[in-house]
């Protein structure tokens, strides 16, 4: 499962607008996604998503909040809130492979507009 959003402004304190945000909880997938984003000019930097990103959700009021206890780390507790929906599949032990790609920075370009990236991206881990 991929999904791709503008989920935090925050990915472009730590990555600029050329270069967008990679969450998994899979490194094989996450290797390739890196290699398809090398290969058509969309690069991604791998993020974190630990321990304490996961914790700082849980809130004593809510099952979660999606945000963390602090605006520091903002786009590893988006991740982290996102990747707390996936579901086992039945009879499964393990969540699905999954990645997020956080797209604020790289989804606009200040001359032309809408980017579109990812879905070169995309199409091409599918196709290879």
């Amino acid at each position: 499962m991929i999904d791709i959003a503008t989920l935090t402004g925050s990915i472009m304190v730590a990555l600029g607008e050329e270069t967008a945000g990679l969450f998994s909880n899979d490194d094989e997938l996450a290797k390739s996604l890196l290699e398809a984003g090398t290969a058509v000019d969309e690069p991604l930097w791998r993020m974190p998503i630990m321990k304490e990103h996961r914790e700082g959700i849980k809130r004593q009021t809510s099952d979660l909040n999606n945000c963390g206890k602090s605006r520091y780390a903002d786009a590893s507790s988006a991740a982290a809130f996102l990747e707390s929906f996936l579901d086992k599949p039945k009879g499964e032990k393990k969540n699905p492979k999954w990645a997020h790609l956080d797209i604020a920075g790289t989804c606009i370009d200040k001359k032309i507009g809408c980017t579109g990236f990812g879905a070169n991206l995309l199409l091409h881990h599918i196709l290879k």
